[in-house]
């Protein structure tokens, strides 16, 4: 979980952010986001809800009773279960426990990424926060920081079991129900997501009910998310256990571009500029550059800001927590490598928070 004491600088944070905009309090509706002030994560099918006020206040309306470790002044229960049925209208019901901690014709903010029930406690006039909250949130604190090592070492775990049963023949699917069980165990409780790219001669995918072929790559892109907050890293495996000499050579190719980047990552920096960086160093070692974008922010979302990509702005700050992913992919490779490696922004450059080997066997 998410502390107290961090939750409650998140909402001090947010209270001068009230004062500087002129609003006499925030009605938050998006799941994460109540979990992110309150250390509150509920159920999937909930709809959790918190109102703060311009004095600091915070009532935390929950479908759950005798709520414990949690950052908020008053909590409310709602329905959410009706003799062990969930309910269907859950952020209508939890929508009319809040109501009362909403004041009339009051100028509020509101977070509208939430569910509209909730939402339009705020009133037509409402200012939306989400901007406000997603630059908060772009800085992770120590309890933040704390769940994304979890997930980054749960990944590690995945690799070591991926290395240990790669083999030709092996199905894909088969290899993902066995590495989402070890993650799940070694979590100790189910995984709410689990990650994002699961093929063998492919760039890309879910796993399928398909076997790998001796001579092919597997990539391997593990995301689960521990407490809410995602890890997200990428290791690329040789079928056989051998692997072909284009096939080291591009590997070698990736860690050198990673090397190159991880010398040029610090505050200041643009993830345009670091994109354009690994492109041409990809270019320069005789490859179609890079086809896709070097990396993101990840935190309660498995992409967020700052984005590692020529199609947005962002600038890498201290507390910044970012994947780095340059990849290589030709039909020679069957199909390429990718290799991620997740970061925390320092104030003089970055310190590496995965440890487990790039290279492919």
């Amino acid at each position: 979980m998410l502390t107290v004491e961090g939750c409650r600088a998140r909402q001090r944070k947010l209270v001068e952010a009230l004062d500087r905009l002129g609003l006499a309090g925030a009605l938050i509706t998006h799941r994460s986001h109540v979990q992110y002030f309150t250390a509150h994560r509920s159920h999937a099918a909930h709809a959790p809800a918190a109102f703060l006020d311009r004095n600091g206040k915070l009532t935390l309306v929950a479908g759950a009773e005798g709520l414990s470790n949690v950052a908020a002044d008053e909590i409310v229960a709602y329905p959410a279960l009706k003799f062990f049925t969930t309910i269907s209208d859950q952020a209508r019901q939890s929508a009319a426990k809040l109501a009362p901690a909403i004041p009339a014709g009051a100028k509020l903010g509101v977070d509208l990424e939430g569910p509209g029930a909730l939402a339009r406690l705020a009133g037509p006039d409402a200012v939306d926060l989400t901007s406000e909250i997603l630059r908060l949130r772009k800085k992770k604190d120590p309890d933040e920081l704390a769940l994304l090592r979890k997930g980054i070492d749960l990944c590690q775990t995945i690799y070591a079991y991926t290395k240990s049963a790669v083999k030709p023949g092996l199905d894909e699917l088969e290899l993902f129900g066995e590495l989402r069980a070890i993650a799940t165990c070694a979590a100790g409780g189910d995984l709410e997501h689990f990650g994002n790219d699961f093929q063998s001669n492919s760039m890309a995918g879910a796993p399928r009910r398909r076997p790998m072929l001796e001579g092919e790559l597997y990539i391997c892109d593990a995301g689960p998310s521990v407490g809410g907050y995602f890890a997200d890293s990428c290791r690329t495996f040789a079928v056989d256990g051998e692997g072909s000499t284009a096939q080291h050579k591009a590997c070698r190719t990736v860690i050198a571009c990673l090397d190159h980047i991880e010398s040029l990552a610090k505050p200041g920096i643009t993830g345009q500029a670091l994109y354009a960086a690994a492109a041409r160093f990809l270019t320069e070692a005789g490859y179609n550059g890079l086809v896709h974008h070097l990396g993101h922010g990840i935190g309660l979302q498995a992409h967020e800001a700052p984005q590692l990509n020529p199609q947005y702005e962002s600038v890498l700050e201290p507390g910044d927590v970012i994947t780095v992913e340059p990849g290589v992919y030709t039909p020679e490779l069957k199909a390429g490598i990718r290799l991620e490696q997740n970061y925390l922004v320092t104030s003089s450059g970055v310190e590496r928070l995965t440890t487990f080997p790039l290279e492919l066997i």
